[in-house]
């Protein structure tokens, strides 16, 4: 005897008001479930449905599956072969696309029968995989970090001393020298290095052996602004305006002021020099635009360590933007696409975020420019 399900018998178009009774039940899931009635029409579209796949459940109930699905062919015809068979499929890995992005899931598709036996409809259940292929892709890179980071935590102590020895003698050597004009310049030349080289060691050391961040609930707007009022003169200067989009309703989150503040400050600088790597603004695309909502990209987290959802920052430049190879490497210490850059920035801010249980991304921003996603996990109440 097959495993039954009861449903009840559907029609070709069901409005919502005609949901099975077990329907409640399914709009608590965290997965995306959608239930189909005999003739593939959709009868149950469940919130998180909603939300993954970015249609109202009001457009899609009593359509085709297919034509829900149009953008992913394969779930239609998995569910056509169940509703033929009476027996469940499931994909480990498969790309939904949604719009103009591909989201990774787990597709699990699965035959409702009714009291006679008979298939009656189809349950399609879809689990999403981008937060865990997120957290692996970061946990990777902490990884590869930490190993970085014993090494050159060990060297930048060593380089350390011998730079403050150098920045003593010359200022020795400046005293000494007095008014000679040309022998300064020299000196002072060896004093910006020093102190270029010194701010590089920190830099190291912050990479390598991060401080633990001291969590308080912070406003995150108001972090924003303070890092707005410590470099907006600069982006000014060059021409760029910020816009923004805030969302006042967002919660707070559990972070750490002072390293926030590096990450954002780090995120603004490098759109600023993005926009202005030419020498100056581009006509038309003078906007650094930054935006905050809830996160809806990542659609299920379970555990009880775990914030069940995150706050979003979008910091978005119109720059002359990066393909896929760049986002993916972007915060991989010392890569860098700036010729005096350090490539240590964005690794940090990597780190930090990391600390903070978050994820920060990096993607080719339409039509121009490159956005930063930076995403912090919400306190349970």
């Amino acid at each position: 005897m097959k495993p039954r399900l009861l449903s009840r018998r559907p029609r070709p178009t069901v409005p919502a008001s005609s949901a099975p009774p077990w329907g409640d039940v399914l709009t608590a899931f965290y997965d995306a479930v959608a239930v189909t009635d005999r003739a593939g029409h959709i009868v149950l579209f469940n919130p998180a449905a909603e939300e993954l796949t970015g249609q109202p459940q009001r457009r899609v109930l009593g359509e085709p599956c297919q034509r829900v699905f149009a953008d992913t062919p394969l779930i239609g015809e998995m569910v056509a072969r169940v509703q033929a068979q009476g027996q469940s499929e499931s994909r480990s890995e498969e790309q939904l696309v949604r719009r103009d992005r591909e989201i990774p899931v787990r597709v699990t598709c699965l035959p409702l029968f009714d009291r006679d036996d008979l298939v009656s409809g189809v349950a399609l259940v879809i689990h999403d995989l981008g937060y865990q292929k997120t957290l692996e892709e970061a946990a990777r890179r902490n990884e590869s970090l930490a190993r970085l980071g014993a090494m050159v935590t060990g060297l930048a102590h060593e380089v350390r001393n011998p730079l403050a020895g150098i920045k003593g003698a010359a200022q020795l050597l400046e005293a000494r020298v007095g008014a000679d004009a040309d022998l300064g310049q020299y000196t002072a030349v060896i004093s910006r290095e020093v102190n270029r080289l010194a701010a590089l060691v920190e830099d190291l050391l912050t990479l390598g052996a991060p401080p633990k961040p001291r969590l308080a609930l912070l406003n995150i707007h108001r972090v924003i602004q303070q890092v707005v009022s410590v470099i907006g003169p600069e982006i000014s200067r060059h021409g760029i305006r910020l816009q923004y989009g805030f969302d006042p309703s967002l919660p707070d989150v559990l972070g750490d002021e002072a390293q926030l503040h590096q990450v954002f400050l780090n995120v603004l600088r490098n759109a600023c020099e993005a926009m202005i790597g030419s020498g100056s603004v581009a006509p038309g695309r003078d906007v650094i635009s930054i935006a905050t909502r809830m996160e809806t990209d990542f659609h299920m987290v379970r555990g009880h360590d775990r914030a069940s959802t995150f706050l979003r920052v979008e910091i978005a430049d119109q720059g002359t933007g990066i393909d896929a190879q760049t986002a993916a490497q972007m915060f991989e210490p010392f890569f860098t696409t700036k010729a005096r850059g350090t490539g240590l920035g964005l690794a940090i801010s990597h780190r930090i975020v990391a600390e903070h249980g978050g994820i920060i991304r990096a993607a080719a921003q339409q039509p121009v420019g490159t956005v930063i996603t930076v995403a912090l996990p919400v306190p349970k109440p």
